[in-house]
């Protein structure tokens, strides 16, 4: 090895371990964020302390993994064991980021000499380099790290905190325009084959996406002014009255001679087969929907329509699965509100504006249409833009077409809002092909679930038959960003043509 390939090869780990150790960093803080939100707390102020003995941490126990390893997993103080969680997040993310770093953007590439061929696995918009490209590995790991919180706390808690995706969403939609303006001054983009490094339609594409954009801020501007009610508003107060009249249930003197209640605990059996009864429809009228598209060139929209379809299937299917094993107070206080279909009348009202806004400006950007020739030649970085926002509104508004279906169908939420708002971040910071790509993606893992949770009873366990269905979004787009060469070569061997997906 010469001094040139000695230089090269020692800047190019030097970088890999900076990026890994920032994703260490990030995943600390995400510890933070697991275990801060669902309490109400603040995620800055006060600093870290021991859960146990309340003794601000100092610096250097708060190293990511190396710092939990130095103190054998105890508190450095009071010596209570520290839950290996912390440091196991923290490596997980580490390895995505320097993953990330290493499969797209490392070279020379340490990934080659162990068989991972990196001009395959990476993205089209990694082969401009990292000098050019560096605003969108920024939005790859935000939406990465955001997908982690999100996916510890909605397996936990059955809720993801808004903030989580609107730090996603904001950071695509701001950082895509920035980016393509200043790519656009210097040249273009060089050798990715497409326009911009997220999909976007200049014909109509552009209307619709600020259209629906407008919709959306018009909508919050009438919630906030109360014109437009709010949904599930009275839910805190009811949840409240329920967790009360749980209280005074327990409190409550009992027959000593009474039969105690059966356990519980819903079986292994009634889990597979919810989770199956749930995700095979879906499943099952994805392909059918494809297969029937495909012929019209229209698979991609045929399949969404099926998935949306089975889901919903799936969940009247699940519901007239037997109950056996599983009481009522096992499952999420949520699934017993009562005035669910009246809430989600609301949420309609609220899109409805985006809707006719969207329709609105799609026609007066189509090429005939009153202001098509203009949007067309219109400069990149309003079409960077419009694919973000485009993005934002059918990464949410395929979520939210199954919320509301679902809701209505079954009289208690199908899915909740902050999935909703999880895969409209996924469509801000990717653009509006890759969360259908996880919409689709999600069944399968949910299938995969079920199957694991057979052989991992210990890990799985869990009271009722409620599943939260973020973390299988999440787990999907994760694959999405991962292995999206190999999602293009499955697609191009399904579809008899070459499919390059941006």
């Amino acid at each position: 090895m010469d001094n040139l390939q000695l230089i090269q090869w020692s800047a190019a780990i030097t970088a890999l371990l900076f990026w890994t150790a920032f994703g260490g960093i990030c995943g600390s803080f995400i510890n933070v964020l697991v275990y801060r939100l669902p309490r109400g707390l603040n995620v800055v102020t006060p600093p870290s302390a021991c859960p146990a003995c309340g003794t601000h941490l100092r610096w250097f126990d708060n190293v990511p993994v190396l710092g939990w390893i130095a103190l054998g997993g105890k508190c450095r103080y009071c010596r209570t064991r520290i839950s290996p969680e912390y440091p196991i997040v923290e490596l997980v993310v580490a390895l995505l980021f320097g993953g990330m770093w290493a499969v797209w953007f490392m070279h020379p590439s340490l990934t080659d000499l162990v068989g991972i061929r990196q001009t395959f696995w990476r993205p089209d918009f990694a082969v401009e380099g990292i000098w050019r490209m560096w605003p969108m590995f920024m939005v790859m790991l935000a939406l990465v790290a955001s997908l982690v919180a999100a996916t510890l706390i909605d397996a936990r808690t059955f809720t993801i905190p808004l903030v989580i995706p609107w730090f996603a969403t904001a950071v695509g939609i701001i950082t895509h325009p920035l980016h393509a303006a200043w790519i656009q001054y210097t040249g273009g983009l060089h050798l990715n084959p497409h326009a911009w490094t997220i999909p976007f339609r200049p014909a109509g594409g552009v209307g619709l996406a600020l259209g629906g954009a407008a919709g959306i801020a018009l909508s919050i501007a009438l919630l906030r002014l109360r014109i437009l009610p709010q949904s599930f508003a009275d839910y805190p107060e009811w949840e409240e009255k329920a967790f009360e009249a749980e209280r005074a249930a327990d409190a409550a003197p009992r027959d000593e001679s009474a039969t105690p209640p059966p356990a519980t605990t819903p079986s292994l059996r009634l889990v597979l087969t919810r989770t199956l009864l749930l995700t095979g429809p879906a499943v099952a009228f994805m392909f059918a929907g494809f297969t029937l598209g495909l012929p019209r060139d229209r698979a991609l929209a045929y399949a969404t329509i099926g998935a949306g379809f089975g889901l919903i299937l799936g969940l009247i299917l699940r519901r007239m699965a037997p109950d056996q094993g599983a009481g009522p107070s096992d499952e999420p206080i949520w699934s017993h509100y009562p005035n669910t279909r009246r809430e989600i009348w609301k949420e309609i009202a609220f899109c409805l504006p985006a809707v006719l806004l969207a329709a609105i400006g799609w026609w007066l950007t189509t090429p005939t249409g009153p202001l098509g020739h203009a949007t067309f030649n219109s400069p990149l970085w309003l079409h960077a833009l419009s694919g973000s926002l485009f993005g934002y509104l059918v990464g949410g508004g395929i979520v939210w077409v199954f919320r509301i279906g679902g809701s209505l169908v079954l009289g208690k939420e199908a899915m909740g809002l902050g999935d909703v708002h999880l895969m409209a971040a996924v469509g801000a910071c990717l653009g509006w092909i890759d969360p259908l790509l996880a919409f689709f993606t999600a069944p399968f893992l949910g299938i995969g679930w079920a199957v694991l949770s057979v052989f991992f009873r210990q890990v799985f366990h869990r009271k009722g038959t409620a599943l939260p269905y973020g973390p299988h979004l999440a787990a999907a787009t994760l694959m999405v960003i991962l292995l999206k060469p190999a999602f293009e070569s499955a697609l191009s061997i399904i579809m008899a043509r070459p499919v390059n997906i941006p």
